[in-house]
């Protein structure tokens, strides 16, 4: 299994119902990404409650059966949708991928 883990940081929101919105925007099209995107056996996405000096502001956290699903996940039309909407506001992104 490789867990694949993602970290982004986000520009400044012009005003909180801004941030909220896009926030919503971006709940809206992880859900479900599990069921629509076959290789994805776990997906869990967070937002950053703390917003301290050093934290990131969204994670995305999937499980794949291997390391050879890794492209196939990132190429697919639904992951290529969600990645389309974090890159609208992210400014910087941190990922690490792993077998366990």
């Amino acid at each position: 299994m490789i867990k694949h883990i993602a970290l982004f940081k986000f520009k400044a929101f012009e005003s909180e119902e801004a941030k909220e919105n896009y926030y919503n925007r971006i709940r809206d099209i992880f859900d479900g990404l599990d069921k629509r995107v076959p290789e994805i056996k776990f997906l869990q996405i967070g937002f950053d409650e703390l917003q301290g000096e050093s934290s990131y502001d969204f994670v995305v956290n999937v499980v794949l059966d291997n390391i050879e699903a890794l492209p196939a996940y990132m190429n697919h039309p639904e992951h290529v949708k969600a990645a389309h909407i974090i890159k609208e506001m992210a400014i910087d992104k941190k990922t690490i991928d792993y077998s366990f």
